[in-house]
Parts: structure tokens; C-alpha cells; sequence
């Protein structure tokens, strides 16, 4: 279960928190409160299974404090911690989670639904930050045909 922490929030704090993170340090400050706008920050309780193995992933997490289990066939893979993504390269691929992930305690993360995901790999800085989560690749963004005829 998880429950929503912000309400009032300034995005220049969640896009201060983001910064602070390796996956989105460096990025310019627009792309910064960008992607704070696409993510809420939750609490998710200790026990929440945030991914099931062989089911779709429908949230991307971005820990920011707290560990969680990743397992896949009931066995032990890694512990993810502050600035690991979970959910994200099922987003991603768009396939089923090749794992489980359960928050072993109560974590902080930056959260984003699928809608929310959307937004964020429209952005290019951003886009290219998230296609490195767990070694996927992004589909290149199409161009118009016009674009591609003249490419030829």
C-alpha cells in the first residue's frame, strides 16, 4: 500500500530531490521540474509488493529512502535502495516483470503511472536517462515520412 506524501508540495523541492538523485543529476533545471510534475511522492509500507514476476508492471518507483527485495523464481536477485528504479524497464518493453520487488521497509520513492511515463520519455534529456534502467533501450522516436524520405 501506498500512500501519497505530498499535496502542497513547491515542485522546486521534488525537482530539488530529483537533482539529488544520480539518474537525474546533471539534467537542466526545466527537465528537472518537468519530470517533478510526472512523479508524486509516496510512502509505500513495508511488505507492498511493488512488482509481481509474470505481471505488468503498472508504476515506475524511484526509491529515495528504503530498501525493497527484488527476487525472481523465489530467489534473492539484489536489495534496491536510494535511486534504484523498479517498474521501470517493464514500463518500458511494455512486457511482464521478469521480477518480484517487495519494500523490505517503509520507503520514500517518486512514483509514476503509465500516463506519467509517457510524459516523461517525451521529454529527449529525460528519455535517454531512462532508457539506461536495467540495460533497456527506448524505441528511437519515429520521424515524420516526410523526414525520413529526405534522410534517404
Amino acid at each position: 500500500m501506498s500512500r501519497l506524501v505530498e499535496a502542497l508540495q513547491p515542485l522546486s523541492v521534488r525537482a530539488d530531490r530529483l537533482a539529488s538523485i544520480e539518474l537525474f543529476a546533471g539534467l537542466q533545471r526545466a527537465d528537472l521540474e518537468f519530470a517533478a510534475s510526472c512523479f508524486v511522492e509516496t510512502l509505500v509500507e513495508r511488505g507492498t509488493r511493488m512488482t509481481v514476476q509474470g505481471q505488468p508492471s503498472l508504476r515506475l518507483w524511484l526509491i529515495t529512502q528504503g530498501e525493497a527485495l527484488v527476487s525472481a523464481d523465489a530467489r534473492p536477485i539484489r536489495v534496491a535502495a536510494r535511486g534504484d528504479v523498479v517498474g521501470g524497464a517493464t514500463l518500458l518493453t511494455q512486457l511482464n516483470s521478469p521480477e518480484t520487488t517487495i519494500a523490505v521497509t517503509p520507503l520514500r520513492a517518486f512514483e509514476a503511472g503509465p500516463q506519467q511515463f509517457r510524459e516523461l520519455i517525451r521529454d529527449r534529456s529525460i528519455r535517454r536517462r531512462l532508457a539506461t534502467i536495467n540495460g533497456s533501450r527506448l524505441p528511437a522516436r519515429r520521424r515524420s515520412s516526410a523526414a525520413a524520405s529526405a534522410a534517404r
